[in-house]
Parts: C-alpha cells; sequence; structure tokens
C-alpha cells in the first residue's frame, strides 16, 4: 500500500490579452488603435498564439478578453484560447459593453471543472470592472480561485480590494490573481495583505509594458494551504502586458 502524495504543484497563468490586438512595440499603441474598435485580419493569429503559451498551465486567468463582438469577429476569445490550448473548462464574464462594438471581459479557464462559480460586480466610479470567483477540489482541499481588472483610480481600486478581500477571507484556501493595476509598494496593495492574510508575495516581476517591462501591476497571491514556489515573467510579447506565471504547492492531504 502506497501513501497518497501530500501535496501537488499547480501551474498559474494570468495574462491581459488587449482584446488579441498584439501591441508589440510603444509605436503599436498608435498605429494598432483602430483595432480597438474593427475586426483586423491578425487578431486569430494572436488568439493562436496566445493558446500556443497557455497550454501548459492548469489555471488560467484572462483579462480584456472580448466577449463576441463586432471587433472580435464575434469570436468569444477565452472560449477560442482555452480550446487551442486544450484547457477544457472555461467560463468568461462580461464586464463592459460598449454597444455591439467591443464587449470586454475576464476569463477562467482549467484543467479541472469548478464546484462553484460566481461572477461579481465591483464598485467604480464607471461600471465595468469584475471579479469571477471558481471553487475547484483537488485532492482534499477546496481552492477557491479569483480572476480581477482593477480600475486605473487609486480610489476605485481601494474599494475594489476592499470588496475582493471580504470574498477572500470566505475561503481558507485562495489564490487571486489578475491586472490589479497596482504595485507591490502601493498603499492598497499593503492594505489588502494585512487584511486578507494572503501570503507575502515572492518578489513581483515587472510585466508592463511588454517591450520594455518597467511597472509591475500583474499579480498571483496565495492564501493558506496554497504557497507560490515560483513566479515569473513569460518572456511572450503578445499583448502590451507580459503573462505572470507561478508554481503554486498545494497541500492536497
Amino acid at each position: 500500500m502506497t501513501d497518497k502524495p501530500a501535496h501537488t504543484t499547480l501551474r498559474l497563468a494570468s495574462f491581459n490579452i488587449q482584446a488579441g490586438i498584439g501591441a508589440r512595440r510603444m509605436r503599436h499603441m498608435l498605429t494598432y488603435s483602430f483595432r480597438y474598435v474593427l475586426p483586423h485580419r491578425q487578431a486569430i493569429g494572436n488568439l493562436q498564439r496566445i493558446a500556443e503559451q497557455m497550454r501548459p498551465f492548469d489555471i488560467v486567468g484572462l483579462q480584456e478578453a472580448d466577449c463576441g463582438s463586432f471587433r472580435s469577429q464575434h469570436i468569444q476569445q477565452a472560449q477560442y484560447i482555452a480550446e487551442h490550448a486544450y484547457l477544457p473548462y472555461c467560463h468568461a464574464q462580461i464586464t463592459r459593453d460598449v454597444g455591439t462594438i467591443a464587449s470586454i471581459g475576464l476569463g477562467l479557464m482549467s484543467r479541472f471543472p469548478c464546484i462553484y462559480l460566481q461572477r461579481h460586480r465591483l464598485p467604480a466610479s464607471r461600471h465595468g470592472r469584475g471579479l469571477m470567483e471558481a471553487v475547484f477540489q483537488i485532492g482534499n482541499c477546496y481552492v477557491a480561485v479569483f480572476v480581477t481588472h482593477l480600475s486605473l483610480k487609486q480610489s476605485s481600486r481601494n474599494r475594489q480590494l476592499r470588496y475582493i478581500g471580504r470574498q477572500l477571507k470566505q475561503h481558507e484556501n485562495a489564490i487571486l490573481m489578475g491586472d490589479l493595476n497596482c504595485e507591490p509598494t502601493s498603499d492598497e496593495f499593503r492594505l489588502l495583505l494585512a487584511d486578507t492574510g494572503l501570503h507575502q508575495p515572492l518578489a513581483a516581476p515587472p510585466t508592463f509594458p511588454s517591450w520594455q517591462p518597467q511597472r509591475r501591476i500583474d499579480h498571483i497571491l496565495t492564501r493558506g494551504k496554497a504557497r507560490i514556489v515560483k513566479l515569473a515573467a513569460m518572456p511572450f510579447i503578445g499583448s502590451d502586458h507580459l503573462p505572470i506565471i507561478a508554481d503554486v504547492e498545494l497541500d492536497i492531504a
């Protein structure tokens, strides 16, 4: 009789995909600006490249994924990436609709079925920010995974992080990942750690802008039995952000 493993390691990724626009240089922020509202020929190729990079991961959170509008040729981008990354479970949340032109949202893809899913609307000066909450059972361990994309405005982020903190504290084991639009040295980030008992993170890598990363605004954070043992930025320029990736050790005994 062999003992069951006491822990497992999950590979996680969080990526602001910029709706498949594919900016890879500073000048693209201007020359590709039409892609925010119009379909373009490179979109499918960009999504395919992203999917290929996401194949090694067990759980992937997406931000700025188009949920199927005119500009994305009515492709639900999270679902497309999940299918081509061979991740069998995919959930999406529309956070902002711009008429029929653009549909902005979050995506959560995984190798595991979730046993609970909730989509939250976050407080903001303008509607358009959300939080996806999914609970997974892995071995004997229940872990909640949260995916979000916070506001550029600090006062809105403060309210959003307080809301997220209340949700996180309902779970013994939790993972938060996304584009938080704040540095680890910011007041709101420090308050989040102090309020929720999230583990002090490893040194967060810079992820923005992807062509010359300087800002540490994309994060993966854990609480409880989930602990990060490796954290890095993936050197893949498929957006104006680099993906942030982590190996998370989870006690499943």
